[in-house]
């Protein structure tokens, strides 16, 4: 609606996931890096966390973007299950195999036949668990001892746990000692500062094929404060803004736009801080 008006191609903004439009903070830089190295070498397991939309899934939408042969990549991303034999069948869905097997030794055997036919094939095999805060501190440890599968001293699958904040507390738990001395990557995706923030507003809008300043820089310090420093919010703020400043046919979006969306935005179910 809005995109003619202000020059774009297309809405920078929206709230779904997308790795074209991940802005590397210095958060985000070194957790890719971090990640990069994860399958690049057998260095064990891997953990980042951050809050809820602070851009963990876009990053693994990232890496998943390799382009490396080597590679095998699956990406499990409903973590809501009640026990290690259902995420075993997800697993396996990941790597676009047979989940029909019923019970646990069944969907165990087709799992670590997999992994050794993609080793056999001088490829290594890479899971990445997104949401993994649902999963219990039981399904994590079963996850451990799956991955003591070797072949020739080889570890045949690399693990990466992608979650909130409350992943942590769970391998906090005793019975997960033993998975995280294996933890060679624990990255926490901290919200963006002030100065990240009109970045990441650049750069989105960018991306869309903005090339003009849109936002003030007397309304971005506004967006930062509602928002928390969370692009989720961000984008909230900025595609709302963008959205009222069309109906009032405003060129640029000043301080005054934003306080009006954020007061909008308060009174409705949007997580902005008050």
């Amino acid at each position: 609606m809005y995109e003619a008006f202000y020059g774009l191609n297309e809405k920078p903004f929206l709230m779904r996931p997308d790795a074209k439009y991940l802005y590397l903070s210095k958060g985000h830089q070194a957790a890719l890096s971090m990640l990069e190295y994860v399958f690049m070498s057998q260095s064990g397991f891997a953990v980042i966390t951050g809050e809820i939309g602070s851009g963990k899934t876009s990053l693994v939408r990232k890496l998943l973007q390799t382009g490396d042969d080597s590679l095998a990549v699956g990406l499990v991303s409903n973590s809501h299950v009640k026990s290690f034999e259902e995420l075993l069948q997800w697993m396996l869905l990941a790597f676009d195999q047979n989940s029909r097997e019923e019970s646990k030794v069944q969907l165990y055997k087709a799992f670590s036949d997999h992994l050794m036919h993609q080793y056999s094939q001088n490829k290594r095999s890479i899971l990445i668990i997104d949401e993994a805060h649902n999963l219990s501190a039981e399904i994590i440890e079963q996850l451990r001892m799956l991955s003591n599968l070797n072949a020739d001293n080889f570890d045949l699958i690399q693990l990466v746990l992608v979650g909130q904040a409350a992943l942590r507390e769970t391998l906090s738990e005793p019975l997960l000692l033993p998975f995280v001395h294996r933890i060679a990557v624990d990255c926490h995706l901290e919200p963006l500062d002030l100065d990240e923030t009109h970045a990441y507003i650049r750069h989105r809008l960018m991306i869309a094929g903005s090339q003009q300043e849109i936002f003030s820089n007397v309304a971005v310090p506004s967006i930062w404060e509602a928002s928390g420093g969370i692009p989720r919010i961000i984008n909230l703020l900025c595609d709302t803004a963008l959205l009222f400043g069309f109906a009032e046919q405003l060129p640029t979006i000043g301080d005054d736009l934003i306080h009006d969306v954020i007061n909008d935005k308060r009174q409705s179910l949007s997580p902005i801080a008050g």
